[in-house]
């Protein structure tokens, strides 16, 4: 933990890179840090895959407050600079995934995925939210508990 904080100090940016692999043109857009607290990172970036290759506003974040190890949920509008978070005291979210609604019309219509684990317990739950305003929809219990910060991916059965 300290060597990470020695080594991030100052505040995060969000780096997009837009590559036409019909021209090899590309551009790269940063967004600096707006989001909340200020000692945090951000990693495993999610949008709709309905918007892969496409322009997009909406990313989903698993969001790393190092000085307390805690991990949270983050969407941020890239269009606008603006992020809200979901946070529980001993809740930490793992990797997120967005799972859009088949009918839907806009861009965050659906849901995000995580495995959240319990530091107060060492339990695991998968968690569902609303991807327009993080609002909790369910909870699962999980049959078997999932180590801190481990890698995963959800496939279609």
């Amino acid at each position: 933990k300290q060597w990470y904080q020695r080594r991030v100090r100052g505040n995060s940016t969000l780096r997009r890179f837009i590559l036409n692999v019909n021209t090899m043109q590309h551009k790269i857009e940063d967004f600096p840090q707006s989001w909340t607290p200020v000692d945090t990172l951000v990693e495993f970036p999610m949008i709709n895959p309905a918007y892969y290759g496409k322009s997009y506003c909406f990313a989903y974040f698993q969001q790393w407050q190092y000085s307390t190890n805690n991990m949270f949920l983050m969407k941020y509008d890239l269009c606008t600079g603006k992020a809200i978070s979901w946070r529980e005291k001993n809740k930490n979210v793992l990797e997120p995934i967005f799972a859009a609604d088949p009918s839907g019309k806009s861009e965050d219509d659906g849901v995000i995925m995580a495995q959240v684990y319990d530091s107060s317990d060492a339990s695991t739950e998968l968690l569902v939210w609303d991807a327009k305003d993080l609002t909790v929809l369910a909870r699962f219990d999980n049959l078997v508990k999932v180590p801190f910060t481990i890698h995963g991916w959800w496939f279609a059965d």
